[in-house]
């Protein structure tokens, strides 16, 4: 296993340890949980954000095709009306 070091302010250090105690945890463990719960937010918003950017492209996408079918004779598109 390897080893990270951190240098922080006191007040910060005293907070995790609280924290830590307070989960039942080493500092150690409770740093690991941490960073892993920051890395699936990460992920998390970089998916959001992808969705977003796929909303984005589908919705121009959605607005051409309807100019196009706007653009289009009704009369090949839909069955007549009128019996014959």
């Amino acid at each position: 296993m390897k080893t990270i070091t951190l240098k922080t302010q006191d007040d910060f250090f005293n907070e995790i340890g609280q924290m830590a105690l307070d989960a039942h945890l080493s500092k150690s463990a409770f740093i690991r949980k941490a960073i892993k719960v920051y890395q699936k937010n990460l992920e998390r918003e970089n998916f959001i954000k992808q969705m977003q950017k796929s909303s984005f492209e589908t919705r121009d996408l959605d607005a051409e095709l309807k100019r196009d079918f706007e653009a289009m004779d009704d009369e090949y598109l839909l069955p007549a009306w009128e019996e014959k």
